[in-house]
């Protein structure tokens, strides 16, 4: 260490410096009774010999260096320790006569002066080179210590002994270890073994015989969380051989993982012993997955993904693209659901399939989908059959109905042939014009009594039903209510047309579309024979918003009676055994439903009188 020698000199101003500056300057003063008179000749002669300065240019250059911002800031920190009480040395640093830098050391003292009052006085020597480097590298350790005691993951410094050279808060704080401590404890729990293992080189400690970092999960025995650590080799500042361990506490994540595993076994489990075929398909149209029914119908191999749609035996279209392809591009394009029915050849026999598109996710784009296949050949098979008992149960219900029908047109062949039978009683001679009238009236009812005929031979025959035609509704109700009008009169009934002008025509059977109408005037006109007072039947056409064709027929009777359910069944009548064989509203409900309509019944009145049939069918397109 540099001699310290303390020299009285001249005095010095200290006019214009920081007041942290002349505090110094008076402490390496050795008399300083006031700010103006300064002794700095001591520091002119150390300065002189230990920076080659001339000794007219020291005060100067001294002065000059010490207000460089890294001398200032020290002088003015030490300052104001010192006001608290804390009196160290500290470095400035200067540049010699060959502009080399050189560290002085600055060494304050506290004295106590002969009246009792306290001073603190300065004195001044060389520093070692490694002194701030020293300094600068403990600051640097004490921060970066700090540091890592604030982060989440956990490090420690561990020795080949396995004693913890170093470990982090949250490390500490998890395991109950400190600085010293043999860490083997910690990741086996082995006590008899945790001075001297028997085992040293197990996951995270293998570093030491490899010499290479590595990976490796802990689940610590004591409080049963989990973590992922690395083991990094390294070597301290004194030559020692470490492992730096770096771990992040992963029991969130594990749990996680486990919990999905089971998801994944659970949904592999349903899904492969499900009847259903079912396939992800990516934006590249390949198929990146597959459960057990879809690989055993087209001989797919899990390891063979990604497979390409197209190389999939799945049917074609008429264009000869591959139905896959074609329903998941269409899927992926607008993300909807898209479904297509068709049959292929498969182990020898014709299967058909149902398949169904829909998106799996999005980003921007649809990215991916999922495949439903389903076998729907018994399925087909099943409502072949349903369809066909349906048709024989109507069939049977058109025959055993055959009669009631057959009867409306007959009843209107007597109604005319008794009038001519009374026309010629009274005149002797029927006049020609209402002869001819009469005849072709009567002629009109035989044609649809044939019509009827043929149509029952032609369901019976399974020829199929006659194709629908234009109908006009507005004419049908006119006839009815023309064949019907002279009953109807003697009953005291009143009919009411609202209907509508220039009507669409609808998609239906003219004959039956007449028949409909009679049959259901006929159950209202039987409903209205115990109505005391005004009985009215009310007929309403009309076109709806959604392009329908409406006809009502409603009437002021009993109503409904809570039977509004029932009254469209087969062989369902509230008439008197023997009178009427039920079969009138199920054949118009069989008409109606056959054509793609509905029809509803509902008592509308506030008293629940009434009786309201509505029926809606589709209108006939433009040609």
């Amino acid at each position: 260490m540099a001699q310290l020698l303390p020299i009285i000199t001249s005095v010095h101003s200290t006019h214009r410096l920081p007041e942290a500056v002349s505090t110094l300057l008076r402490q390496l003063s050795d008399t300083c009774s006031s700010d103006q008179s300064l002794d700095l000749d001591y520091v002119r002669s150390f300065l002189s010999s230990s920076l080659g300065w001339e000794r007219k240019d020291v005060l100067h250059k001294f002065k000059k260096q010490l207000l460089e911002p890294e001398n200032l800031s020290t002088i003015t920190h030490h300052i104001q320790l010192q006001t608290m009480g804390k009196v160290n040395s500290f470095p400035l640093f200067f540049h010699d006569t060959y502009d080399q830098q050189v560290t002085i050391l600055v060494h304050p003292r506290p004295l106590r002066l002969p009246d009792g009052s306290k001073q603190i006085s300065s004195t001044l020597s060389l520093g070692s080179e490694g002194y701030p480097l020293k300094k600068q590298s403990d600051r640097q350790r004490l921060n970066l210590l700090a540091i890592l005691d604030k982060l989440p993951e956990f490090i420690a410094l561990v020795t080949p002994q396995f004693t913890l050279r170093y470990i982090n808060k949250p490390f500490r704080d998890q395991v109950q270890l400190k600085a010293g401590d043999s860490c083997y404890y910690a990741f086996t729990g082995d006590t008899e073994a945790a001075e001297k293992p028997s085992h040293p080189y197990l996951p995270p400690f293998d570093v030491f015989e490899t010499g290479s970092p590595s990976f490796s999960a802990w689940k610590s025995p004591c409080s049963g969380r989990s973590y992922r650590f690395l083991s990094y080799p390294f070597t301290d500042t004194d030559g020692e051989p470490l492992i730096l361990l770096m771990g992040l506490d992963i029991t969130q994540l594990t749990r996680f993982q486990e919990k999905l595993a089971i998801t994944e076994r659970q949904y592999h489990l349903i899904t492969n012993n499900l009847s259903l075929g079912i396939a992800v398909v990516d934006g590249q149209r390949n198929i990146t997955a597959a459960n057990r029914q879809f690989r055993n119908w087209f001989k797919l191999q899990n390891e063979s993904y990604p497979v390409s749609c197209p190389s999939v035996l799945i049917e074609q279209d008429e264009h000869g693209e591959c139905l896959l392809d074609k329903t998941t591009s269409l899927t992926l394009q607008d993300g909807k659901e898209h479904e297509y029915e068709f049959s292929t050849p498969l182990n020898g026999a014709e299967i058909t399939f149902r398949i169904t598109a829909c998106p799996l996710h999005q980003t921007k784009l649809f990215s991916s989908a999922i495949i439903l296949l389903e076998d729907i050949t018994e399925k087909k098979k099943i409502e072949q059959r349903t369809q066909q008992m349906r048709k024989l149960e109507a069939m049977s219900t058109l025959a055993a109905g055959i009669a009631h029908e057959i009867n409306q047109p007959l009843s209107a062949l007597r109604l005319y042939a008794s009038g001519l039978d009374l026309l010629v009683e009274q005149r002797g001679s029927v006049p020609t014009k209402i002869l001819q009238e009469r005849l072709g009236l009567i002629l009109r009812e035989t044609g649809t009594i044939e019509d009827i005929i043929t149509h029952m031979r032609s369901l019976v025959r399974h020829q199929g039903a006659f194709p629908l035609e234009r109908s006009d509704v507005n004419y049908a109700v006119e006839q009815a209510v023309s064949l019907l009008q002279n009953k109807l009169a003697t009953r005291n009934i009143n009919v009411h047309n609202q209907l509508q002008n220039e009507l669409p025509p609808a998609l239906a059977l003219p004959i039956q579309l007449e028949q409909i109408v009679i049959n259901i005037m006929m159950n209202a006109a039987h409903a209205l024979e115990d109505t005391e007072g005004q009985r009215c039947i009310t007929i309403t056409t009309c076109e709806t918003n959604d392009h329908y064709i409406q006809l009502c027929i409603e009437d002021n009777g009993p109503g409904l009676q809570g039977l509004g359910d029932k009254i469209f069944d087969p062989f369902f009548t509230t008439k008197e055994s023997g009178k009427s064989m039920g079969l009138g509203l199920a054949l118009v409900h069989t008409f109606v439903t056959s054509w793609e309509g509905t029809i509803t019944a509902e008592s509308p009145r506030a008293d629940n009188k009434g009786t309201l049939i509505k029926i809606l069918l589709p209108q006939a397109p433009t040609t």
